[in-house]
This record gives C-alpha cells, sequence and structure tokens, in this order.
C-alpha cells in the first residue's frame, strides 16, 4: 500500500458501513405517509448526520427529494455541485457578520435562506444592489421552540419590508417544535395553532409560490396535520426514531460502525485494566484491544458500560476508554483472532450496541451519537 501525504486523513481499517438501498426504503416509507403533493425535504445537516454529507445527498438524490435542507452557507456551497441549488435550504440564519459577498452567491446560486430581523433584510438588500439575482428568502416564525425564530408581529413586518424588495423573495415561512418527539403532544399541538393562527391572519395558506412547513422527523411521523406544503426529514431517513415504539411504518437502520482488533491480552485474576484502575479482573481474562477511543467520539463515559459485538456475542467493554483505544472482555467468546472485525455501533435495532443503546447509556438522543461517528473512518457505501 502506498500512503498519500497530501488528500484527506482516513483511516482505513476504520469502517462506517452505509447502506444506500435501507435509506432510500426509508426514504419511499416516509413519503408514503405524506400526501403525494407534499414536498419532502431532506435534512442532511452536520455533514449528513455525521456520514459525510456528500455521500448522503448522493443516495437521496437517486429519490424523490424535492429539497436538501443544511445548516450553513458553507454546507450549502459544499453539496452545490450535486443538486439543482434551488433545492437548498439554509436552516442557519443570514445575519450582518456574513459578507455581501455571500449573500451574493446565496442569490447567485438559488438557495434558499432563513432571515430573522430588519437589520438583516436591509444588509441582504444592499448586498444585491448590483445584481440581478433574487433571494429566496423563509421566515423562522416563533412558536415555543425560542432558537432562531421571530415573534408574530416582528415576523409581519418583515414579510411587508420583503415585499417592498424586488430582489428579496418570500419563499417561505415556517416553525420549528420542540415536544414533538414527547410522549405528551399537548405543548407541540399549542405551538402548531400558534403557527396556523398566524398563517389564517398573513392570509398565505392561499399563497401558491410560498412554501409553509413545520414538521421534523417527529412531528412527520406524530403530528400529520402539521405537514403543510412541505415536511423536513432527518433523524428518520438514518432509520431512527425518537419515538420507535409508536412507529407505523418499517424503518431500516442505514448505519454499522467497524473496527479490527489490534492485539489480544491475557490478564491474571486479580490484575487492574486500564487508567485509573477502574476494571479488576474477577478471573483469568482474555482482552481484545480494538482501535477507537474519544478521539474517535466513543466516548468516555463508555468505559465499564457498554459493550461491542463480536459475531454473535457481546463483548463488554473493561477498564477506561482512553483516547484511540477500547479494551474489550473476550474470554466467553470462541475463536476471537486479531485483525477480526468487532461492530462498534450496530445496524440491528435489538442489538446492544445500537444506536438505541448507546442514546440510552449516554443519557443522549440518537442525533448525538449518529452526529459523533469518527470523520477519519471509511466511508463505505453499498
Amino acid at each position: 500500500m502506498q500512503f498519500e501525504t497530501n488528500t484527506q486523513f482516513i483511516r482505513e481499517d476504520q469502517k462506517v458501513y452505509i447502506s444506500s438501498q435501507n435509506m432510500l426504503d426509508n426514504l419511499k416509507a416516509l413519503r408514503s405517509i405524506c400526501k403525494p403533493e407534499t414536498k419532502f425535504c431532506a435534512v442532511v445537516k452536520a455533514d449528513g448526520y455525521g456520514h459525510g454529507i456528500r455521500e448522503i445527498v448522493s443516495i437521496l438524490k437517486k429519490g424523490r427529494v424535492d429539497f436538501f435542507a443544511v445548516a450553513n452557507i458553507r454546507e450549502a456551497d459544499f453539496i452545490a455541485c450535486l443538486v439543482e441549488q434551488s433545492k437548498i435550504l439554509i436552516l442557519e440564519p443570514l445575519h450582518t457578520a456574513c459578507s455581501p459577498r455571500a449573500v451574493q452567491v446565496c442569490a447567485e446560486k438559488g438557495f434558499h435562506c432563513a432571515i430573522v430581523d430588519a437589520e438583516t433584510l436591509q444588509f441582504a438588500h444592499d448586498a444585491l444592489q448590483s445584481s440581478d439575482n433574487v433571494l429566496n428568502v423563509h421566515i423562522k416564525v416563533e412558536t415555543g421552540m425560542g432558537r432562531c425564530g421571530v415573534d408574530a408581529e416582528i415576523a409581519a413586518d418583515l414579510i411587508k419590508k420583503i415585499r417592498k424588495f424586488d430582489n428579496i423573495r418570500l419563499a417561505g415561512i415556517y416553525t420549528h417544535f420542540s415536544t414533538a418527539a414527547e410522549k405528551s403532544m399537548s405543548f407541540a399541538q399549542q405551538q402548531l395553532e400558534t403557527f396556523k393562527k398566524f398563517l389564517s391572519t398573513q392570509s398565505l395558506l392561499a399563497c401558491k409560490d410560498i412554501i409553509i412547513h413545520a414538521a421534523n422527523s417527529a412531528a412527520m411521523l406524530n403530528m400529520p396535520q402539521a405537514h403543510f406544503d412541505m415536511v423536513r426529514c432527518g433523524l428518520a431517513l438514518f432509520g431512527w426514531s425518537q419515538c420507535p415504539d409508536s412507529l407505523d411504518i418499517e424503518l431500516k437502520p442505514v448505519t454499522k460502525f467497524e473496527v479490527p482488533i489490534v492485539q489480544l491480552n491475557h490478564y491474571k485474576k486479580g490484575q487492574t485494566v486500564g487508567y485509573g484502575r477502574t476494571f479488576t479482573a474477577q478471573r483469568d481474562t482474555t482482552a481484545a484491544i480494538v482501535p477507537v477511543g474519544y478521539a474517535d467520539n466513543y466516548w468516555r463515559l463508555y468505559s465499564n458500560r457498554a459493550v461491542m459485538r463480536i459475531a454473535d456475542a457481546f463483548a463488554p467493554v473493561i477498564g477506561r476508554v482512553s483516547m484511540d483505544k477500547t479494551i474489550l472482555d473476550v474470554t466467553d467468546i470462541d475463536d476471537v483472532k486479531t485483525g477480526q472485525s468487532v461492530t462498534v455501533i450496530d445496524n440491528d435495532p435489538d442489538s446492544q450496541c445500537s444506536v438505541y443503546k448507546l442514546a440510552e447509556l449516554a443519557d443522549t438522543i440518537c442525533h448525538e451519537v449518529l452526529a459523533s461517528l469518527p470523520p477519519k473512518a471509511r466511508r463505505i457505501i453499498s
């Protein structure tokens, strides 16, 4: 093998397997619960939920996707070569710290951008004075999320101002639910009613050239009345749900993360293992060392708690997870060898090392586990 020094650093023995068929099946299943005319926006922010944004976009463009939502202008520009640029929605609001050139690029490439204050609106208008391009703008209405939205009065004022500018077009109105994945839907319903009241007051529901959107993955699954003109779906495309017990469709996990065993160790009963000596062997123990640690976003809090899968068996993590190594107890697993593959994140939702289980152990959500896939691991798309 010849190693190249001027390319992106990729560790070939850390492998993230991505099933394109499962993702396309998820897309089809998710579209099936929407009306045929409802637009589908695939949320691919955070580098495609940690999978690689270009890899994920390349898969999804084979299916019926109307928009791709990204976090910021850089992500939009990064995927613009892959999709029709007018199909990219940037969720982070434009602001006056952006360069005028950034605004011009958004207009030139047809990106859809959020604007949430009058100062930025004027800034965008001024930046486009020497251009014939029109900027597509979406306004986010604050209904209870408390993040990046604007109150109804301000939103109404922004709409009036936009309509006075010939180089800015009102392309969308949206909101975001804060509790659509919770057992109680009362606050989400309250948010929906607030949003619908705003739409009615502003006579926006009848505007065919304005995209109304509110539903993220959870709301898409749990609140069909919130679908409006478009749904924004992220997590569910990857085969996971914040409320898996209430799913009416089958979602297929897209991702599996594997590393090899690089060493086998043998510990005598009573011997301690790892930093801080947090594990003491209660018997003569065979251990496997795998090349993944907290530098690879396999978090230290998994120490002495998580498991990894070897063939059809599960090996507990023993000792503290270190920067780039983790130790597994493989005493009860037959025929373990160096070089053998170990599943760190399983694509079986019932697995003891599934995204669900790892999120539970870390007291977090599936999104964070997926978004923490190591960037340097090789992506293998099947």
